[in-house]
């Protein structure tokens, strides 16, 4: 019985745990990185994909530095960085990374394979990764502030569909209008491989995701393989927003209804000052043909002509 009880117990000891891959497939998760690394820090877009290995060991890996990133060096470190902290002797058989560069790799081959717009599947079918702020907004009108987030977010994503190359976007809201909560900023990307559709659609499968819980986080980020996005009540970023939104419409431009009506107020008076006048030449002009009448004048013609003219 105890012969019985050492052998089940070898066999768990020995036998691979799910999670920890074999040691060509960690070799290979190291080559991954230094691939990336170099190819992505050369790259006008800061994007790589490589693919190490042969099966069962290959490995399929991809890395994105965010727009924000403009340094090539600082690009090729934070990837680098990222693989330093894998475990090179008992790594986990996928692993992915959503801060300064967004870094994913895995034994599947459809990590590198576009989404599909219908089910979103090809890599992105899977669980986001998730980070919220632990604050929730607790403002009285924070319906409000929730919904226009999520504008933000919304519009922030519509154009980071279309802003090639590197399918990248920033946004605020203005907030001033919403007592004193913070401006939002926002930060959006898809991998630049994508098309605008593409990039759409894995964007909104993934705000789709935000549940009333998460909606009322300060801030947060959510990310699959092909896209990501975040927002905060503070600068994400040093550059300035590429959107910006106000907490609400512009209102309609000042009426000049009053002067509108100082005017209709000055049309009669300068019509009846005209009349007045008229009318007293007329009765000068009367009084001068009623005696050139009597002189044999014909002053009458002046005042006809004058009339004519006006």
């Amino acid at each position: 019985m105890a012969t019985t009880g050492v052998v089940i117990l070898l066999l768990l000891l020995l036998a691979p745990t799910p999670y920890l891959a074999a040691a060509d497939f960690c070799d290979n998760v190291k080559a991954a990185g230094a691939a990336l690394s170099r190819n992505a820090s050369s790259s006008p877009v800061q994007f790589a994909t490589a693919t190490i290995g042969q099966a069962p060991d290959v490995v399929y890996a991809l890395a994105l530095c965010l727009g924000d990133v403009l340094d090539s060096s600082a690009c090729g470190a934070c990837i680098a960085d990222w693989f330093a902290t894998v475990n090179q002797t008992q790594c986990d058989k996928a692993g992915f990374s959503y801060r300064d560069c967004i870094v994913v790799y895995g034994a599947g081959a459809d990590i590198l394979a576009a989404p599909s717009n219908a089910t979103g599947a090809s890599g992105d079918n899977t669980p986001p990764f998730q980070d919220w702020n632990i604050r929730n907004v607790t403002a009285d009108d924070a319906p409000r502030i929730v919904n226009l987030t999520f504008e933000l977010l919304a519009k922030t994503a519509a154009m980071a569909a279309t802003a090639t190359p590197k399918l990248y976007a920033t946004g605020v809201m203005d907030m001033k209008t919403v007592g004193t909560y913070p401006n939002v900023y926002s930060q959006v990307q898809c991998t630049p491989d994508l098309s605008a559709d593409d990039c759409s659609a894995c964007l909104r499968r993934l705000l789709s995701m935000v549940n009333s819980t998460m909606a009322l986080r300060m801030g947060g980020r959510m990310g699959v393989t092909r896209c990501f996005f975040r927002y905060e009540a503070f600068p994400l970023y040093g550059a300035r927003p590429m959107l910006s939104l106000p907490s609400s419409p512009p209102g309609p431009a000042p009426t000049t209804r009053t002067k509108r009506r100082s005017m209709l107020w000055v049309i009669p008076v300068a019509v009846v000052s005209f009349v007045t006048a008229a009318a007293f030449l007329f009765f000068i002009c009367y009084r001068r043909r009623l005696k050139r009448q009597r002189k044999g004048t014909y002053a009458i013609f002046l005042v006809d002509s004058f009339f004519h003219i006006i």
